[in-house]
């Protein structure tokens, strides 16, 4: 059992990334990721086992792949454009509201010209503004 967080907008690209460069980054998120001892995390290493974002369908932004189970996307975020989207010329911007109902969290996590910050907001406050996505539809 575990919880889901909500992201409900996707990030903007600088420009479309090419096909190669999406690929990278689907194949990285359909891989389980972990150290010699089999285990995730901290250090320069991806923070979880799986990575949840994946570029849009038009490859002009980054998104949460809409699967349950998603942890640490912030330091996800962090992760993917310190090791691809900065290294390849990209720049990311935007923001994603999101939200834990198992906790009662919610925030608007930032991302300008590759810099992430994270802004925590009241649950009910960022529904009646965003709306809310039905996982299980």
């Amino acid at each position: 059992m575990g919880f889901s967080t909500i992201y409900l907008k996707p990030f903007s690209f600088d420009r479309k990334i090419n096909q190669k460069h999406a690929d990278l980054l689907i194949q990285f998120s359909q891989t389980e990721h972990e150290d010699e001892l089999g285990r995730p995390g901290g250090y320069g290493k991806p923070p979880t086992y799986y990575c949840q974002w994946v570029p849009t369908p038009d490859r002009n932004g980054l998104e949460w792949d809409k699967n349950e189970k998603f942890y640490y996307g912030m330091e996800w975020l962090e992760y993917l454009i310190d090791t691809f989207i900065a290294p390849w010329g990209y720049q990311l911007n935007g923001e994603s509201p999101w939200y834990v109902d198992d906790f009662g969290e919610a925030g608007i996590l930032k991302v300008s010209n590759n810099f992430v910050t994270q802004e925590v907001r009241d649950i009910t406050e960022l529904k009646a503004e965003y709306g809310e996505y039905d996982l299980y539809s």
